[in-house]
């Protein structure tokens, strides 16, 4: 049952989102107990542009918190899109 309406309520909030923010892009954060990962998705193409997650191979060479991968995670991210000249997110 919960999962109904957290699933209603995805849809009213994205919806709001496409009329709102017509020539932006959305940034999508998912925490789980050991990973984060995050994307930069376009709605109107319904398309991911970049992503970046804590379980890649070149983001997991040192041992550090989960607060402080985040910090990482966010560099590597803006990185990401700098390169693909996305700047209105």
């Amino acid at each position: 049952m919960s999962d109904l309406i957290n699933n209603k309520r995805a849809l009213r909030v994205r919806k709001k989102l496409k009329k709102v923010n017509f020539n932006r892009y959305r940034l999508s954060v998912f925490r789980s107990l050991k990973n984060i990962s995050a994307q930069i998705i376009d709605d109107r193409n319904g398309k991911t542009l970049i992503s970046a997650s804590s379980a890649e191979k070149n983001l997991k060479k040192e041992k550090i918190k989960k607060r402080d991968f985040s910090v990482l995670l966010g560099e590597t991210l803006a990185k990401r899109a700098l390169e693909k000249k996305i700047n209105n997110c």
